[in-house]
Parts: C-alpha cells; sequence; structure tokens
C-alpha cells in the first residue's frame, strides 16, 4: 500500500474541498434562480399618476405578465380614492412598487420610510444606467444621497402647445421650434385679441410646473441652512412668465384655467404644459407642437424633464422582483409600448421614438421632435422642504401677477412664509 506524502494529502483535500464548494455554489444558484421564479404576486400603487386600472393592464400590466409568466401583476388606483399608501401599509397590505416624481417623493415614500436604495441590485444585474440622460440619474443621486432609490420609467417634459385653426383665423404665422422667450411673447400680444365679442388670450402658463423644470439654474432652499433663498435666476424666470399673464387687456386673470380655455374654449392660442398632456386632447382640436421657448443666451437649454420613478418599495418582500420588473420597463420593448400609447419614453432610442403615438391618430402629422429635445437643463437641487418652496413660490407669482405686490414684496414674502412652514416642520422632529 502506498502512502500519501503529507503535502499531498493536503493538496487532494484541497482539490477535493474545492470541487464540493463548487457544487455548493451550483446548486446555490439554482436554489437562487428557483426561487426567483416562484409564482408572485406583486403590487403596483399608481401613486401621483393619474392611471386606472385599464391603462395599467394597456400599458404594464400584460407585457409584465407575458415577460414573467411567475408574476401576477396587481394595481391599486390611487386617483379618485381617499385611501394613501400609508393607510394601506398601516392595515398590512402589500405594496412593492409605487409610480413617483421628484416633486412627491418626500410626501409619498421617504415621509413613510419606504425608501429602499437599489444600487445593489443595479450593480448584481449589470444595469446600465447609460440608457438615461445623465440629468434623470442625478435626480435620484441627489435624493439618495449617491445612491438610487428607483429607475424613472417615463418622462414629462414642458413644450408648447398652438391652436392650429386660431393662427389660421387670424392670419398669423404658427410658432416655430427653437424660438425665443421674445419670438414667443410677441406672437402671445399678436394673437391676444377680441374678435365678433369673444376675447382671445396669447398664451397660458402654469407657474408651478416652471418652477421644477426651470431651464435657468433655480435653487429655492438652502440645503446648508434648511432656509429660503432668492436669487436673479429666479427673478428672471418670475419675469419673464409673468409678461405673458400681464398683457393690457388679456390678463390672466380673465382665463383662470388655461387647459380649459385650449381644450373647452378654444380661445387660448399658446399653451405650455407638459408632454404627457397630449394624450387627454380631444381629437377635433386642431393642435400641434414646438420645444418650449429658450432664453436667448440660452439657445438648446431645454427644461429640466419631470419623470415618473417606479419604487421598489423598502417593505416588498419581492425586491429582486420588483426591481427585475422596473428594469424590464425601461427596455427598448417595453418602452415601444408606452410611447406608442403617447407617453413620453424615458430612454434615447431611434425605434422607440420613431413608434411614438402610432396606436393614437392624433399624433398624426404633428410635430414629434418636440417631444424629444437634445439638451435637458439639470433640475433643481432635491430638498425635503421643496414642496413647501414650490408652493410659496407658485403663490408668489400669483400675488405678482395679479398686481397685489411688487416683485420684490412677492419675493420677500415667500422667503418668510417658507421659513416659518419649515421651521414648523423641524420642530416637529425634535
Amino acid at each position: 500500500m502506498k502512502v500519501l506524502k503529507y503535502g499531498a494529502l493536503l493538496s487532494l483535500l484541497a482539490m477535493s474541498g474545492s470541487v464540493l464548494a463548487a457544487c455548493g455554489n451550483q446548486n446555490d444558484s439554482a436554489a437562487d434562480s428557483k426561487e426567483a421564479e416562484k409564482p408572485i404576486e406583486l403590487v403596483f400603487h399608481g401613486g401621483q399618476s393619474n392611471w386606472t386600472e385599464e391603462m395599467f393592464w394597456a400599458l404594464y400590466g400584460n407585457l409584465i405578465k407575458k415577460k414573467f409568466p411567475h408574476i401576477t401583476p396587481k394595481f391599486i388606483q390611487q386617483i379618485g380614492s381617499k385611501v394613501t399608501p400609508a393607510d394601506l401599509i398601516a392595515a398590512g397590505e402589500q405594496i412593492d412598487l409605487m409610480l413617483i416624481t421628484q416633486n412627491g417623493t418626500m410626501d409619498w415614500i421617504m415621509n413613510n420610510g419606504l425608501q429602499y436604495d437599489i444600487s445593489g441590485l443595479i450593480k448584481e444585474s449589470k444595469f446600465d444606467l447609460n440608457k438615461f440622460d445623465p440629468s434623470i440619474v442625478n435626480i435620484q443621486r441627489d435624493i439618495a444621497k449617491g445612491g438610487i432609490y428607483a429607475l424613472p420609467v417615463f418622462v414629462q417634459i414642458p413644450f408648447m402647445l398652438y391652436n392650429r385653426d386660431l393662427f389660421d383665423k387670424f392670419g398669423v404665422a404658427y410658432p416655430k421650434m427653437g424660438l425665443t422667450w421674445d419670438e414667443a411673447y410677441d406672437l402671445a400680444v399678436k394673437m391676444s385679441r377680441t374678435d365678433s365679442g369673444k376675447k382671445y388670450f396669447g398664451l397660458g402658463v402654469n407657474f408651478d410646473f416652471h418652477i421644477q423644470t426651470s431651464q435657468v439654474p433655480i435653487n429655492l432652499v438652502d440645503s446648508s441652512t434648511n432656509k429660503a433663498r432668492t436669487d436673479d435666476n429666479l427673478k428672471r424666470m418670475m419675469n419673464n412668465f409673468a409678461r405673458f399673464s400681464m398683457i393690457p387687456g388679456y390678463e390672466a386673470s380673465q382665463f383662470p384655467n388655461a387647459e380649459n380655455a385650449f381644450i373647452k374654449d378654444q380661445n387660448l392660442a399658446m399653451w405650455l404644459h407638459f408632454t404627457n398632456v397630449t394624450r387627454r386632447i380631444p381629437d377635433h382640436i386642431n393642435w400641434d407642437a414646438v420645444s418650449l421657448p429658450y432664453y436667448s443666451d440660452m439657445k438648446g437649454t431645454a427644461p429640466a424633464a419631470d419623470p415618473y420613478f417606479l419604487y421598489v418599495l423598502a417593505n416588498s418582500k419581492y425586491k429582486k422582483q420588483a426591481f427585475d420588473v422596473s428594469a424590464f420597463l425601461t427596455t427598448v420593448e417595453a418602452q415601444i409600448e408606452i410611447a406608442k400609447e403617447g407617453f413620453t419614453p424615458v430612454i434615447r432610442d431611434k425605434a422607440v421614438q420613431e413608434a411614438f403615438g402610432k396606436n393614437n391618430k392624433n399624433y398624426a402629422g404633428k410635430n414629434v421632435a418636440a417631444f424629444f429635445p437634445e439638451k435637458l437643463a439639470a433640475k433643481p437641487p432635491f430638498s425635503p422642504y421643496g414642496t413647501i418652496a414650490n408652493n410659496a413660490a407658485g403663490a408668489a407669482f400669483k400675488d405678482f401677477v395679479a398686481g397685489n405686490k411688487d416683485l420684490n414684496t412677492a419675493l420677500r414674502d415667500f422667503e418668510q412664509d417658507t421659513n416659518k412652514k419649515i421651521e414648523e416642520e423641524l420642530a416637529k422632529k425634535k
């Protein structure tokens, strides 16, 4: 009988251990894979969206079921309901994913302790964040202090809609892509008129949207002090938008609801809104669109995008599966489907853009290029008190436009009101 030398014996044992470990790893991987494909129900919450169950299944549900046969999607509609996600979670209900914008992240996600950093899942799955515009990724990096809580699944971008029939009626040339704010103002003045006893207005603005997506950098809350701040950029933006609402004889107070003026009354020539609003414009409106006007010294810089993020919630039992689904919804295959319905896709892809609006005859012949600006501005820095500041800035703008206050007074009151409310919030945390 041959006797193995000590060194040879150790080598043999090490090799045996390696083989056993390899077998063990293979078994673990197989077990993980089997676990990942176990039949589950994955619950989506509508969050800030206006989605109905029918919309969810048309846009996401059927796609998900086809891609992941072991996953049964369930949708909880928020619009029209007074029951909040916090109420549902307190009652023991499962929620795995939620559609939320940057502006709603604090109230809907973080104040309820629902944030979960998916950075590990991104790394593990080798998910490529480069498919998104860097400004969109940076929104999440800013919110999660270097991490990422959610992937974006579609975006909305401010642009200009206009009523072709009104421009034809008054013999005025249509707005053009790349026009400046000054050129837009000249058009608004031309289109503001009374004809056969009916007033027509040049341009309608929703200032609240533009605070959050400003082309010029805006920062309403100093993150180091949690104090409201104003600067020349904020004054510039307010002065720019205010002039459209202060055309003599055609002030915005005479058409307080721009959407009704554009769609129902059809006496508003141009309307600034998000791209996705076009999905609800009736077929009989003869509309088209161009890029949001540019500041003359910032030509080519579009407003910031306002993405909808699909948050994987901290209390989900199926975080890996939830992430996999959200990642799938950013693929070319899935983005083509929502683009067909008129949602602005979140990835830059030729095939996706070519599919835009194909399922809706209302987009036929429209200037689709307006939905896809090349260079997006950066979103304002995230602040836990951003909603407070945004609301106060909107109120200040309305006071200024209505002539109740001059701009300096309105901004001073904005600072005081915002600081007071932030202090109240800070006091609650003590």
